[in-house]
């Protein structure tokens, strides 16, 4: 039986792609992204949920193909993935694309995983990371063209899709188990909105999944296990589930194989917490010398936010047993935090500097207000009222971070530096220069060995 699918031509694309035939800038930011990743897995390296995730890695490896990144370990490279990924994404710190997409903390633990296990080289290793991104992306764009794309999933979906192309591509599949691949880690699904609104450890282990049932999808399909074939266009396809509207095919195949697409649409992140709040973190840290800090107790605040904001991140803050998350994922967290200690590091977003009382307790007074006219999902406006002084408004968007405010190398650089000598992993904290040199230098090199062993501590 024959099929036919808008996927299609991305597979054919993403197994006819030479990684010689991969821009050079293309490259460079897949070193970034890399360089990135690795700084939020080593500041996120004993985070909550790790030991567990840890522990049960062990348990379900039989065999050892790919290295937990910051230690001597070795694992199955799907239960690899899985705890590298859960580090990566702990502390909220690693990049996104909207609408909410993560896509370097699955996708490279997915990519260095299986370029250890099949001994591919650096490059190889880069065009994967490209070809992969540049799929998920279309798939995501496409998605989007008549509607915002959320239906209560976690959009992380699509790391199962980047994944399996990247799996596939390093196993080397032939073209139909290239297909049974994406769609076998596509039937697994991934995840649900509810995590984030409930702010549970859910959110950094739903990572850790779409890691590994990306790698697992692949080698099922190595073995002859077949997936759906009509994965985007079926009757219950991807556009069918996820999609608001009807998608644009055009984007599909828009220079496809010719531009790679990531790059324009990836924030980095210059503080860990939620992407939809780094507006409001840097518009309140450049404006606090300005504000009457010695009169907040006497203050009434109220944040004035996009409907989107109001959904993910407007809960009334109290903090559970998971604090750090609660912290991540509050607005109201974010004012306190910034107004009291005019910083955003991961020290201000542990259990313990979550749970702090006069942070806690600024944070219960700010009153969330949706406002619909906010059409981008980071826009808010913070007013503060004094019972003696005009009002001091705060209005923040495009964070720092978003395409249309970017960071740069050096920032990321700095970034990597400090998450590395903030680690509970002794290689990471001091081999940073180290790896940094692999990441440069990792177009040239034949494998991806030197990289791995710069991050290798003893066997625990």
């Amino acid at each position: 039986m024959s099929y036919s699918d808008p996927i299609l031509p991305l597979i054919d694309a993403a197994l006819q792609a030479h990684p010689d035939s991969i821009p050079e800038p293309v490259l460079a930011f897949q070193r970034l992204r890399l360089l990135d990743h690795l700084a939020c897995l080593a500041a996120g390296y004993d985070g909550s949920g790790v030991a567990a995730a840890l522990v049960l890695a062990r348990r379900w490896s039989a065999v050892g193909e790919a290295t937990v990144l910051g230690s001597g370990i070795r694992l199955a490279a799907g239960q690899a993935a899985f705890v590298n990924a859960v580090r990566a994404r702990a502390l909220d710190f690693c990049d996104v694309i909207s609408p909410g997409w993560h896509p370097s903390s699955s996708d490279i633990p997915v990519a260095l995983a299986m370029a250890e296990h099949t001994g591919a080289s650096g490059r190889e290793l880069l065009a994967a990371l490209a070809i992969g991104q540049d799929v998920g992306q279309r798939i995501n764009l496409a998605a989007q063209a008549n509607g915002f794309f959320y239906r209560g999933f976690d959009s992380n979906v699509l790391g199962l899709l980047s994944g399996a192309v990247m799996a596939a591509r390093l196993l080397r599949l032939p073209r139909d188990a290239f297909l049974s691949a994406v769609g076998l880690a596509f039937d697994f699904g991934i995840g649900t909105f509810q995590h984030y609104q409930d702010k549970t450890l859910a959110v950094r282990i739903g990572q850790g999944l779409v890691a590994r049932h990306a790698i697992e999808a692949a080698q099922m399909a190595q073995a002859g296990l077949t997936g759906p074939r009509r994965i985007l266009g079926g009757e219950n396809g991807f556009f069918k589930l996820y999609a608001p509207g009807e998608p644009d095919l055009a984007v599909l195949t828009a220079d496809l194989g010719q531009r790679y697409l990531g790059a324009e649409a990836t924030c980095f992140k210059p503080y860990p917490h939620c992407s939809i709040l780094l507006a409001l973190t840097d518009t309140l840290l450049a404006r606090r010398g300005d504000l009457p800090l010695e009169k907040l107790d006497a203050c009434t605040l109220r944040l004035h936010v996009s409907p989107t904001m109001r959904m993910v991140c407007g809960a009334a803050y109290a903090p559970s047993e998971t604090a750090e998350i609660d912290a991540q994922f509050s607005a109201a967290y974010i004012v306190a935090n910034a107004l009291l200690r005019g910083a955003a590091t991961p020290a201000q977003f542990t259990a313990q500097a979550a749970r702090e009382p006069a942070v806690c307790a600024l944070a219960r007074r700010v009153e969330i207000i949706e406002d619909p006219s906010y059409t981008r999902f980071d826009a808010c406006r913070l007013t503060i009222d004094l019972p003696d002084a005009a009002s001091v408004v705060i209005a923040a968007s495009f964070g720092r971070g978003w395409p249309e405010n970017p960071l740069d190398e050096a920032a990321l650089i700095r970034k990597f530096m400090l998450c590395c000598g903030l680690s509970a992993s002794p290689a990471l904290r001091t081999g940073a220069d180290r790896v940094a040199a692999e990441i440069q230098a990792l177009d040239q090199a034949p494998s991806v060995a030197a990289l791995v062993n710069a991050m290798s501590g003893p066997q625990t």
